[in-house]
């Protein structure tokens, strides 16, 4: 049986040394531009402002939640600031790297995708925020396929905005943020034949290396457990 692994984002590296730079630049640029009485006053602005922007975005790479992602014998956990979600892994069909066509290549895509077998086990557990965020995150994967030819202009601005009715392959029916996100993930299996796509910033590893990794422990929940003889 394989050990609970914790995944920290690179999505959050560098926090604490943007937040604690960017503070510490703000006062020594004021005192640079009162030493300098005015002179130079348009280029101590832009440096001030460029200093107040890399401690908010420290600030904002510190509120992300420690871990993005908690591997367990049993399951796959997805952590965010505004929720998560979990899937047994008896519920995943298939993990890898997507790919999309590109004149005679394939091109690998700085994502991990996950094949849900059963969305009525998945979907039930959205939350409407984590709804919406998923939703708006996988935004670009459809103007990504567009650009690609995979989809047309009218498919698009129809996908953009999903129905609010879903009813699920097990014949549950779902309304709201749900159904939209259960129309796009759908879309999204047509498209690149998975359900959800995660970006290589939730990760603490290339796409391909991840994709390996949970490889492996699917494959561990997979074979039969033996037990100890007495």
């Amino acid at each position: 049986m394989l050990a609970t692994q914790h995944i920290e984002p690179t999505a959050r590296h560098n926090g604490l040394t943007l937040t604690v730079a960017g503070l510490g630049l703000m006062p020594l640029i004021l005192a640079v531009g009162y030493w300098l009485d005015g002179r130079g006053q348009l280029v101590i602005v832009f440096i001030f402002l460029a200093a107040m922007i890399m401690a908010l975005l420290g600030v904002l790479k510190l509120r992300e939640p420690e871990f993005s992602f908690t591997l367990s014998a049993e399951h796959l956990h997805f952590h965010h600031k505004v929720g998560g979600w979990s899937l047994h892994w008896s519920n995943v069909q298939r993990i890898d790297q997507p790919r999309l066509t590109r004149g005679m290549e394939l091109v690998d895509l700085p994502y991990v995708g996950i094949k849900i077998r059963d969305y009525d086990a998945f979907l039930p557990l959205m939350t409407p925020r984590l709804a919406v965020h998923i939703l708006t995150e996988q935004r670009p994967l459809l103007s990504m396929a567009l650009r690609y030819g995979a989809i047309s202009r009218h498919e698009l601005h129809d996908w953009l905005i999903e129905d609010s009715q879903f009813r699920s392959a097990g014949g549950h029916q779902y309304t709201g943020l749900t159904a939209m996100l259960g129309h796009r993930l759908g879309h999204l299996r047509d498209l690149y034949g998975y359900d959800l796509l995660i970006h290589e910033s939730s990760l603490d590893r290339d796409a391909g290396e991840f994709a390996s990794l949970l490889r492996t422990y699917l494959a561990s929940s997979r074979a039969p457990q033996h037990l100890p003889q007495e």
